[in-house]
């Protein structure tokens, strides 16, 4: 857990903490790396670990995910999502971290908007570093725009994810209730299946513009 709390600290910086090269691996200011073997994760996660996603999807993308979950103190579908989205907006501008202007379309509502939490952890991209706006839509969306020098792309969930998604939420009311307790527990068994099968680089629409 120490080692987790001083990762944390570090995505925050401080002045004199340069961004990564773009397009490098996530830089880390206190440890060198997050483990990823099974005996450091607990349940879900070291299953995870064990059956090689960190592998799968890059040291990055784990990363991201887990100091996510420690900062948001619940493993969800949407914060998932976010720091996946965000690792995949990084590599598409070839940004360093704490670099990238996000405005997430997902208004301000749960449980669209716990995507924020994966944005700016994935991303460094903070409120307190004015490089994140979250505002009121009309239409929320699991989309974001980023923008990174003259470079800008938006991401926006396929379709036939978001309907997977929904699909599986239906499933849990219908069997377990609305916000109740083993509704929430089914919640968590389908956001370590996003986790481990829904790959950044196929479950976005990647739509790219020149600034």
């Amino acid at each position: 857990m120490h080692i987790l709390i001083a990762a944390l600290i570090a995505l925050q910086g401080h002045p004199g903490h340069a961004p990564d090269s773009a397009g490098a691996s996530r830089p880390m200011t206190i440890i060198q790396s997050l483990p990823e073997t099974e005996d450091f994760y607990r349940g879900p996660t070291a299953e995870l670990a064990r059956n090689g996603v960190p592998g799968r999807y890059g040291s990055e993308e784990w990363s991201a995910v887990v100091l996510t979950h420690e900062v948001h103190q619940h493993i969800g579908i949407y914060t998932l999502l976010g720091a996946k989205m965000a690792v995949r907006a990084r590599e598409i501008l070839d940004a360093p971290m704490r670099a990238v202007s996000v405005k997430s379309l997902t208004g301000t509502k749960q449980p669209l908007a716990c995507m924020i939490d994966g944005l700016q952890v994935g991303l460094g991209s903070t409120l307190g570093q004015n490089l994140i706006e979250a505002p009121a839509v009309d239409q929320p969306a699991v989309a974001a725009e980023f923008s990174y020098q003259d470079r800008a792309v938006t991401l926006r969930l396929k379709p036939e994810y978001e309907k997977r998604i929904a699909g599986h939420i239906q499933d849990a009311i219908a069997e377990h209730g609305n916000l109740t307790p083993a509704y929430f527990k089914k919640v968590e068994e389908i956001s370590y299946t996003v986790w481990a099968e829904f790959d950044r680089k196929i479950i976005f629409e990647e739509t790219a513009t020149d600034r």
